[in-house]
């Protein structure tokens, strides 16, 4: 096999071809028109797999059968071929487009068994995009009050990505708190100020040094990391582990300073970007 039938064999089997199918479809198109036995012998596979292959090939349209003694076989050009599996790719794709959509359209949630608010549950999320999902929900969810403790690496890519979800949460009354590390945050300290003018925000400075992230809703759920990075991220409503992190919370909040401009540098004020990327946080 030359390194071009390689790289064809390789592309067929992409556009829906079996190994076998794409293996004999470039042997007919080396041999010409030929019987079973060249066929075979070409490919380098056992007649009796050619003899179930070549069907497909012929219902894909890729393969003629001659009427003869004996029966011959020729192979459509390989722009042609290509062509066709290409457009019958794209069909496929365009039905199973329609017919996911439909279902999505047709799937009523409340049929599917949810879990109960009081079932204990752990679950330790390690995709980014997955992560953002599950946090945007919880501060969605959350009625009460949000408690945030979050070192200083982590908390700028966090408040940009999420403040959407912070005001809106405000915006139904709930009370949020947040610790986070002794840092020079002139370079988001707007964002601050815009939060700071709602009486349900309260930020705290804290010098201890503060593992992971953590944020706590409605003291009822609990998500933090499992490393130094975002993810894995644990998300849990078990009572025990919600009350070891409110605990921890509560005992940062009640020894954390509440001076921001002790530990703003002015000096350092630049212009926020709009938004951190899935990339950067990565």
């Amino acid at each position: 096999m030359n390194p071009d039938d390689a790289r064809y064999i390789q592309a067929l089997t992409k556009l829906g071809l079996t190994p076998l199918q794409a293996t004999i479809y470039m042997a007919l198109r080396r041999t010409g028109q030929a019987g079973i036995m060249k066929i075979s012998k070409t490919s380098n596979i056992a007649r009796p797999e050619v003899y179930r292959v070549l069907p497909s090939l012929e219902k894909k349209g890729l393969v003629e059968k001659i009427v003869s003694n004996p029966t011959m076989y020729e192979s459509v050009s390989l722009k042609q071929g290509f062509s066709m599996l290409l457009s019958q790719k794209t069909q496929e794709n365009t039905d199973l487009q329609i017919e996911t959509q439909a279902l999505l359209n047709s799937i009523q949630e409340e049929n599917f068994t949810k879990f109960s608010e009081k079932e204990s549950q752990l679950v330790i999320t390690s995709e980014i995009r997955l992560f953002t999902k599950k946090f945007d929900q919880a501060l969605r969810e959350t009625q009460r009050t949000i408690d945030l403790v979050c070192i200083n690496r982590d908390f700028p890519k966090l408040l940009f990505n999420h403040l959407q979800g912070f005001k809106e949460a405000m915006n139904k009354g709930v009370r949020i708190r947040m610790v986070i590390e002794k840092v020079e945050i002139q370079s988001f300290i707007e964002i601050f100020e815009g939060l700071k003018r709602s009486p349900l925000f309260s930020l705290k400075y804290t010098s201890e040094h503060t593992p992971v992230c953590m944020l706590i809703c409605d003291d009822r759920k609990v998500t933090m990391q499992l490393s130094d990075a975002v993810v894995p991220s644990l998300f849990s409503n078990n009572r025990q582990i919600v009350k070891v992190a409110s605990s921890h919370f509560k005992r940062l909040w009640s020894e954390a300073e509440g001076n921001a401009n002790k530990f703003v540098h002015r000096d350092l004020q630049r212009r926020l970007p709009e938004r951190l990327t899935i990339a950067e946080i990565e």
